[in-house]
């Protein structure tokens, strides 16, 4: 007896969602609802397509595909240990703070100088960062970002391309800065 209750429920629920389904077509058709379902039917079909070409090209070359999964996989670490501003702000203060627990007599002037113009420019507001997704460029800008000179806002006078390599502070990759660490390698050896 409840196998036929249930029989029955089930034909019911069917019928009930098939003449739904018709009312509800015979409403949208022609209109951008229909347009609109009818993109995301054909968006979600493509993919499908994609999906399966994928896998039997994983299946037929394997090699091909480890490399690409691993080129993605390195890529996607590097851009997660990409540096940021605060980043190079922290290192700025913690070679800062390694260079004052040497006396002056043995502190590397090269490493001095390059703290000193970084200190200058972070006073100066003229630190700018660039986020390139793998890896990151700090480099110094001519005037601060509150100034309002002409020559600051015309696009005419801004720093050409060509001269944003010499203004260069640092390149931030694998949550390292590589010049700052360059510099500092020796930092208390005066020679």
């Amino acid at each position: 007896m409840n196998k036929i209750k249930y029989w029955n429920a089930r034909n019911n629920t069917l019928d009930y969602l098939k003449v739904t389904n018709q009312t509800f077509q015979r409403k949208v058709k022609g209109t951008i609802v229909e347009k609109w379902i009818k993109y995301w039917k054909t968006l979600a079909r493509d993919y499908k397509e994609v999906a399966i070409s994928v896998g039997q090209d994983i299946k037929t070359k394997p090699l091909k595909s480890a490399a690409y999964f691993s080129a993605a996989g390195l890529l996607g670490y590097c851009a997660t240990h990409n540096p940021n501003l605060q980043s190079f702000r922290a290192k700025y203060i913690e070679c800062a703070n390694n260079l004052n627990l040497v006396p002056q007599t043995l502190v590397n002037k090269k490493a001095a100088e390059h703290l000193k113009y970084m200190e200058q420019c972070f006073n100066a507001g003229l630190i700018r960062y660039i986020n390139c997704g793998i890896f990151s460029v700090i480099w110094v800008d001519k005037y601060s970002e509150g100034c309002d000179l002409y020559e600051n806002n015309c696009p005419y006078l801004q720093v050409p391309y060509v001269g944003v390599l010499s203004r260069i502070l640092d390149i931030g990759f694998l949550n390292i800065w590589w010049i700052t660490s360059r510099k500092m390698l020796d930092y208390d050896i005066n020679y």
